[in-house]
C-alpha cells in the first residue's frame, strides 16, 4: 500500500492511498465465498451453486461491498501509518476502479491543531466576593410574595401597580391594524410590557371608563408594518384591582414548601439557597476571568468541524423542542458559532494544561461535591446514589471538579486579591 500526504492549509490533510489490486481481489473472492454459502439460486440447493453462477447472480454487489471494506480498512491502516487523527468522517473520493488495476483514493479530513507551547503570564487577579446579608433575604421573601400577589377589585381610579382589565382598539389612519385589538387584556401599570405612552393614557381611568389616546410605536418596532407610526386606541377599562401581598405566616411558608410553617426556617432555607448560588457566581466569575486570558494568550485556529458539531449541540440544548433532525439555516447558526469557537478552544487548551500539569480529577473533591448537591434535596441518599450510577452525570462533576483544579494549578504563582460587593452587584456585573 502506498501512502501520500498533502497539507492544503493548516488543519486540513489530504491522503492518497493506493491498495494492490491483490488485496480487491481477496476481498471479492471472500465475499463470493461467503455468499456462496447460503446463495439461494434456482436450478440449486441452497449453497450449492458453482462460484461462476453466484458471480453472476451477486458479482456486482460483492465488488461494491468488497470496495467500501477495503477503502476502509485501508484508510484506517493510513492514517495509523502516518499518525494522523482525523475530526469528524473524512470526505472520501475514490478515483474510477479500471479491472486488474490498483485501488487509488483520496480522503480529506481536518485533524486537532498542535499546541507547540501553552502560554499563562498572569501577575495579579481580582476576586470578586460578597456575603449573604438579611435584607438579600428580604429580598426573596418580597420577590416570593409579588409572585402570591392576590388582586382585590377596587372602585377607583388606576394608579400605579394596580392591576387594570380593558377592551382595547387600534387604528392607524382610521383603519384598524393586525394585533391592534383585546379584549380582557390585563396589565399591571408600571410594568412597561406596552409600548410608551400606552399605560400612561390608562392612569387616572376607573371601571367603566372608555377612552381614546394617540401613542406612536417606536421605530425598531418587531412589526414593520406599524413601526414608527402613530395610532389611534380606544380603550374601555373592565376592572382594576389593587395588589394585596400575602402576610409571611404559617400558610404562606407552608405553600413555599416548608413543612413547619415556622418562618424562621424559611430564612434558613433562603439563606441556605443563597450561599449555594453565590459560591457557583464566585467560582464562575473566576473561571472566566482565568480562561479569558488563557484564551487571550493562546490563539489557535479551531477545525470547522468541531465548531460546527459544537454549535449544534449549543442550538439543540438551547431549543430543545427543534430535535436533532431540526435544519438549521447559516444565519441561525452563526449566532451560537462564537461560543462554539471559545468551548472547543477551551476544552483544547484545558486538555493541555491537564496534561502539563498530570491533573485527574480528584475523587474526594467529587464525592464531596456530589454529597452538597444531594444536600438540597429531600432525600440525598437517592441522589447521589443517581449520581454513582448516572456515568454521565458523574463525569460531568468530574469535569467541574477537574477545571476547578485546572484553575488552582494556574493561579498558583499569581497574587489574588479580594473585591467585596454586594450579592445584588455581584449577580448584576
Amino acid at each position: 500500500m502506498q501512502v501520500s500526504v498533502e497539507a492544503p492549509s493548516r488543519l486540513e490533510r489530504r491522503l492518497t492511498v493506493v491498495v494492490p489490486v491483490e488485496k480487491l481481489d481477496e476481498a471479492y473472492n471472500k465475499r463470493i465465498v461467503n455468499l456462496a454459502k447460503n446463495a439461494k439460486i434456482a436450478g440449486f440447493r441452497p449453497g450449492k451453486a458453482p462460484l461462476n453462477v453466484v458471480k453472476q447472480h451477486y458479482g456486482d454487489s460483492a465488488r461494491k461491498e468488497a470496495l467500501s471494506e477495503v477503502i476502509h480498512s485501508s484508510l484506517y491502516d493510513a492514517m495509523n501509518q502516518e499518525k494522523l487523527n482525523p475530526v469528524g468522517t473524512p470526505i472520501v473520493e475514490p478515483k474510477t476502479v479500471m479491472p486488474n488495476q490498483p485501488l487509488e483514493f483520496i480522503a480529506t479530513f481536518e485533524i486537532l491543531p498542535e499546541i507547540e507551547k501553552f502560554h499563562f503570564d498572569l501577575k495579579s487577579l481580582e476576586k470578586q466576593i460578597a456575603t449573604i446579608t438579611e435584607q438579600d433575604i428580604q429580598n426573596v421573601i418580597d420577590r416570593l410574595r409579588a409572585q402570591h400577589t392576590r388582586w382585590k377589585k377596587v372602585d377607583r381610579a388606576a394608579r400605579e401597580k394596580d392591576q387594570v382589565v380593558l377592551d382595547f382598539s387600534g387604528s392607524i389612519d382610521g383603519v384598524l391594524f393586525a394585533g391592534g385589538q383585546a379584549h380582557d387584556y390585563s396589565i399591571v401599570l408600571g410594568s412597561k410590557t406596552m409600548i410608551p405612552g400606552f399605560e400612561e393614557g390608562i392612569f387616572g381611568m376607573s371601571a367603566g371608563e372608555e377612552k381614546t389616546i394617540t401613542v406612536t410605536f417606536p421605530e425598531n418596532y418587531f412589526s414593520k408594518e406599524v413601526a414608527g407610526k402613530a395610532a389611534e386606541f380606544v380603550l374601555k377599562v373592565t376592572s382594576v384591582s389593587e395588589p394585596e401581598l400575602p402576610e409571611v405566616d404559617e400558610t404562606f411558608v407552608k405553600k413555599l414548601g416548608i413543612k413547619s410553617g415556622d418562618a424562621t426556617d424559611l430564612h434558613v432555607e433562603i439563606r441556605k439557597n443563597l450561599e449555594r448560588e453565590l459560591e457557583r457566581i464566585i467560582n464562575l466569575k473566576l473561571k472566566t476571568s482565568v480562561f479569558d486570558k488563557v484564551l487571550e494568550q493562546n490563539p489557535m485556529e479551531i477545525p470547522k468541524t468541531l465548531i460546527e458539531r459544537e454549535a449544534n449541540r449549543i442550538h439543540n440544548e438551547v431549543h430543545p423542542h427543534h430535535g436533532h433532525n431540526h435544519s438549521h439555516t447559516e444565519a441561525e447558526m452563526a449566532t451560537f458559532n462564537e461560543a462554539a469557537k471559545r468551548n472547543v478552544t477551551l476544552g483544547l487548551l484545558v486538555a493541555e494544561i491537564v496534561k502539563q500539569h498530570k491533573i485527574s480529577a480528584d475523587k474526594a473533591r467529587t464525592e464531596a461535591y456530589v454529597a452538597k448537591i444531594a444536600s438540597a434535596y429531600e432525600n440525598p441518599a437517592e441522589v447521589t446514589d443517581w449520581y454513582l450510577k448516572n456515568k454521565q452525570a458523574y463525569a460531568e462533576i468530574e469535569m467541574q471538579i477537574l477545571e476547578e483544579q485546572v484553575i488552582e494549578a494556574l493561579l498558583k504563582n499569581v497574587s489574588v486579591t479580594e473585591k467585596m460587593l454586594s450579592y445584588d452587584e455581584l449577580i448584576r456585573d
